[in-house]
């Protein structure tokens, strides 16, 4: 009886097929893996492995698309000032370039439940987020989604015309909040905090997932919390 599901492999070798400058500050790489037996689930992310500076290195990156694009995935990276593999990303790679990226990894998955969710985002720590966001349109889940992004102004935000199209759908809302350049009047002002939350209003069953630095992931958990969220619905990811 043949094997329908191959046994994984440690890397999948990647071709650069499009890079753009969503910021200033970030480029998205779009990475063709061809026929590799590849899967992840909205929230994962992947290692990258690249040769800086002489030394081989790997770099983790949250997915940004979602399963339905097959054969490709797209990250979302932030520049550095020192070297690194998100500052190789910015200056050396072009479209064409062949790298390697690991097995799909994390267990910052968007489950399998129709109960709401509230999307909270600090900076490049959105790109889970958009990731389950999009699956969860493309998908048309019987799921209630509120994504709350900051960032540090309107020109730092990635995808906000996808996102503020996908806020059309009537189980969804994108809504941004600025921390150092005021936006637009619709927009808010300020962190995330129990004002805000409490502002555009949290259904009391909701599963919060929040990713960003580690002060990001630190402020949400105590804010949560705070509010009388129960540690059961909190769902964070961390990258250090």
């Amino acid at each position: 009886m043949p094997d329908d599901h191959p046994p994984l492999i440690d890397r999948f070798p990647v071709r650069i097929a499009e890079i753009r400058q969503e910021t200033p500050s970030v480029r998205s790489f779009l990475l063709d893996y061809g026929d590799a037996p590849f899967r992840f689930r909205p929230g994962q992310w992947i290692e990258l492995n690249a040769e800086v500076a002489g030394e081989h290195r790997n770099g983790g990156y949250s997915i940004v698309s979602t399963p339905r694009l097959h054969g490709r995935i797209q990250l979302a990276v932030k520049d550095t000032p020192y070297p690194s593999v998100s500052r190789m990303l910015h200056a050396d790679l072009r479209v064409g370039d062949e790298l390697s990226i690991s097995a799909a990894q994390g267990g910052f998955v968007l489950e399998d439940q129709a109960r709401p969710v509230v999307l909270l985002g600090g900076g490049i720590g959105v790109t889970p987020l958009v990731s389950m966001l999009r699956h969860i349109r493309e998908e048309a889940l019987p799921i209630d989604a509120t994504l709350v992004y900051s960032a540090a102004g309107p020109g730092d935000v990635l995808f906000r015309d996808e996102l503020e199209q996908m806020a059309q759908a009537p189980n969804i809302r994108s809504l941004f909040t600025y921390t150092r350049t005021p936006g637009r009047p619709q927009d808010f002002f300020g962190r995330i905090d129990r004002t805000l939350l409490e502002r555009i209003g949290m259904p009391e069953n909701a599963l919060y997932y929040f990713c960003g630095s580690r002060e990001f992931i630190e402020d949400m958990s105590a804010l949560l919390l705070g509010m009388g969220v129960a540690e059961s619905q909190l769902r964070c990811e961390k990258w250090w």
